[in-house]
């Protein structure tokens, strides 16, 4: 579904910014449908840098990317609106996926019409509520009360940030869903909660996960597959554990 071949990034550094640095090299992996594959590593190894290239937010300096059979290294702007729709990311900070002016419900129906591509339809457009699912039967399965909609960031706790910024990582209906250290930041009884979730909604979606924490433990719970990063030389690569 989601292949990496043989991945490489580095940074500019330098008063001139004529030197590179490298953070990782020839990173290959393959995210399959209803499986985790989990990476782990230490701070700092290029695991949310790696993250980054693999939802084409920032460009690999080597190597490939496909989706479904298709290469979309080198695709920009509206070639990669399915793949925007198709794969989703989820972080440690939920806070930044929602604008601090806006209610819950304002902000999910946004995002969904960005990724739509709506061409000008408001979210409270016929032809918007045609096209999307309605936000409260996914709400109840996240056992989340509808009210929450009519609430702002500051208003809501931690784990229901980061169940409302999976609601919305799921409403256009992904098949990947990138999660890097999603559940770091919240209690132990919270974290435990969503991890569940998470289960339970690969199974029902069949959707492939590529689990990135610091976390050992967690990430052998969660994973059929796990990769360590680690410091070889200059760079970080991946191997199997």
């Amino acid at each position: 579904m989601l292949e990496a071949r043989a991945l490489s990034k580095g940074y500019a550094t330098g008063l001139w910014r004529s030197s590179v640095t490298p953070v990782f090299s020839d990173v290959s992996l393959h995210l399959v449908p209803g499986k985790t594959l989990g990476l782990v590593g230490p701070s700092g190894c290029g695991k949310s840098t790696l993250a980054r290239v693999l939802l084409r937010l920032i460009p690999p300096d080597q190597g490939s990317l496909w989706f479904d059979g298709r290469e979309i290294t080198h695709l920009s702007g509206k070639s990669l609106l399915f793949f925007r729709r198709r794969v989703q990311f989820l972080s440690q900070h939920p806070h930044t996926f929602f604008n601090p002016a806006y209610t819950m419900r304002h902000s999910l129906l946004e995002a969904l019409r960005l990724l739509g591509d709506m061409q000008g339809d408001t979210s409270d457009s016929p032809t918007f509520r045609r096209q999307n699912p309605p936000l409260e039967p996914l709400l109840e399965h996240m056992k989340l009360r509808p009210t929450l909609l009519a609430r702002y960031p500051h208003q809501l706790s931690g784990g229901e940030l980061q169940r409302l910024a999976l609601c919305r990582a799921l409403l256009p209906q992904p098949q990947v869903l990138i999660l890097d250290e999603a559940t770091s930041m919240l209690d132990v009884s919270v974290q435990a909660q969503i991890l569940h979730l998470l289960k339970d909604l690969q199974v029902q979606r069949q959707l492939a996960y590529l689990f990135i924490s610091h976390d050992h433990e967690v990430v052998r719970w969660m994973s059929d597959e796990v990769l360590s990063m680690s410091s070889t030389g200059n760079a970080s690569s991946v191997v199997l554990r």
